[in-house]
């Protein structure tokens, strides 16, 4: 049985408890009052643990797929420039919108339906759902592949070349790549019904499996045209292979869905007899229209990742938008490996004590959460800045990718590291919100965000003379002003906390300081006698024990708390 879980009282036919701790037979229950919702949630520190371990697998396999990626496609293909410029589109959408907004939305629906009414109310308010949730992703996709493939080549007034010099690419890309919206949100929806029943196992192994098919998808098209491409490959054959990578993705999407089926039969949210009087009313109209400012409120890091790449493509030389997605996919390791997978596993249960009204417990939950991001993600930040450049070198510099790329994507990571505790606490903080009802705030906060990175991006890019750099430390700036304009307002929402959170990141900075020290002192004694992985792997070791020692010798707890 998966530590992760709560235990589940067996079937009445003594059937085992099946590994993840979910019940072998459906849910019945059916209770009209409300009841304890909480119990679902318990062993919150290994679930954390366990969907970090899931986070990690998937993130390994993934930067397997940018290292195929960028042997197969270099640093300077402006065909692989379009196609991370489409793929923009439909994994913006994904992150903040599916895995973000939607889920966090149907999660707070699920949570007060499964509270109130019972477990098959829940079943019948997810099925709806599903079933509208489909056809509104449908439209959406339509939509915007229409928009894309009509949109003027250069916005009016601007004149902002907003697809780059050669927009045809990323038109055709972008409509072979936009179907993965309807795909992954559903993967999405399923994923948070899950996570609120208690399974948080296949969610989180969901994304190994896209990544798995991904993966298959570039072997095969190194098969096929070879792994060590010249940086002088014509684009046609570019193109050819961004065709084929594009119906890989497809299917990658396709099985990221697929694997979370079962799991819904198994915790009662399919396959069982339907609630006498259906869904609540008005409650799936209230899932979807929560999700847009949802989405504005918790994912401005998103969204201004998003823009970020609209803005490469058209400001930036052949290169930068593949180079600043790079340097993304590098900082996103620590971001959600930590912050990601602390809020997801929290927030079913600070959604039920909100719910429950139940501020005390909320707020120990929130400070607790908030401790522990800060205590990893502090040494992640200064670790990840002083290796950068041999991050950066032993992922990506293999068949096309030179030496030039290997600068430029450096640049961009150690502005992006600067980013890495804000956006994983600024997601933190907007849940919080969410699981008091609260959405006009971070919304407001998200929109003003928006329009100063876009702003500061076309200042430090045009008048700074920055590269893909100006794009990450705009980026981290703002991820700066979410979070410092997003805590205060906890604070007259939730009872007053027992420690103050900024003089506990001042405690971290001291043991951050030596794991960096440590990280850089290894890396340069080691990696000229050694395989730069293995150099790069001792100074990561390195780092991270002379962090916990230093916050041992400090008296810290080492657990972030």
């Amino acid at each position: 049985m998966s530590a992760d879980h709560p235990p589940v009282p067996q079937a009445a036919s003594g059937a085992p408890e099946p590994p993840d701790g979910s019940s072998s037979s459906p849910m019945h229950a059916d209770e009209t009052g409300s009841r304890d919702i909480t119990t679902r949630h318990k062993k919150l520190g290994r679930r954390t643990v366990w969907i970090s371990v899931m986070t990690l697998v998937s993130r390994i396999l993934g930067f397997v797929r940018e290292t195929l990626s960028a042997a197969l496609f270099g640093d300077k293909s402006a065909v692989f420039d379009a196609f991370i410029t489409a793929w923009r589109i439909p994994n913006m959408l994904r992150r903040f919108l599916g895995e973000g907004a939607l889920a966090t939305s149907f999660q707070t629906a699920l949570t007060e339906v499964d509270g109130d009414r019972g477990d098959r109310a829940g079943a019948a308010l997810f099925a709806a759902t599903a079933k509208r949730l489909f056809v509104v992703l449908v439209a959406v996709t339509v939509l915007l592949t229409a928009g894309v493939l009509w949109m003027p080549d250069h916005m009016p007034l601007t004149g902002w070349a907003w697809l780059g010099k050669d927009p045809a690419p990323v038109r055709e890309l972008a409509a072979w790549l936009m179907p993965f919206l309807i795909l992954v949100c559903m993967a999405a929806l399923v994923g948070g019904a899950l996570q609120v029943r208690g399974h948080f196992t296949t969610p989180a192994l969901a994304p190994a499996a896209m990544n798995v098919v991904w993966i298959g998808a570039l072997v095969f098209i190194a098969v096929h045209f070879g792994l060590d491409l010249e940086r002088g490959a014509p684009s046609t054959q570019h193109m050819a292979m961004a065709r084929m990578l594009a119906i890989g993705v497809l299917a990658a999407g396709a099985a990221q869905l697929v694997v979370q089926v079962r799991p819904l039969y198994r915790t009662g949210l399919l396959g069982v007899a339907p609630h006498p009087d259906g869904a609540p009313a008005g409650a799936v109209r209230a899932v979807l229209w929560r999700t847009l400012p949802m989405a504005l409120g918790a994912a401005v890091y998103q969204i201004n990742v998003m823009v970020d790449g609209l803005m490469a493509e058209g400001l930036l030389p052949d290169g930068g938008p593949t180079l600043h997605y790079y340097a993304n996919r590098v900082q996103q390791f620590p971001l959600a490996l930590v912050a990601v997978a602390a809020t997801s596993a929290v927030f079913p249960l600070l959604k039920a004590h909100g719910h429950q009204k139940e501020l005390g417990k909320m707020r120990g939950l929130y400070d607790r959460t908030h401790q522990s991001i800060a205590f990893f993600a502090l040494p992640a930040s200064v670790g990840l800045f002083v290796l950068a450049e041999p991050t950066v070198r032993v992922l990506f510099q293999h068949g096309a990718f030179g030496e030039e790329g290997v600068q430029r994507t450096t640049d961009a990571l150690r502005m992006l590291c600067l980013a890495i505790l804000p956006a994983g606490a600024t997601g933190l903080c907007a849940r919080s919100y969410y699981a008091l009802g609260e959405f006009a705030h971070p919304v407001r906060i998200s929109i003003a965000m928006l329009v100063l990175n876009m702003i500061l991006n076309y200042v430090l890019i045009v008048y700074a003379s920055m590269d893909v750099d100006g794009l990450a430390l705009a980026t981290a700036i703002t991820s700066w002003g979410s979070l410092l304009l997003l805590v205060p307002g906890l604070a007259h929402r939730l009872p007053a906390r027992e420690r103050s959170l900024a003089r506990n990141y001042a405690k971290l900075l001291v043991p951050a300081v030596l794991c960096g020290a440590g990280a850089w002192g290894a890396w340069v004694g080691t990696h000229a006698r050694l395989w730069d992985p293995i150099a790069l792997g001792i100074a990561i070791a390195v780092g991270g024990a002379a962090y916990f020692a230093g916050a041992r010798a400090m008296g810290l707890p080492l657990r972030g708390r």
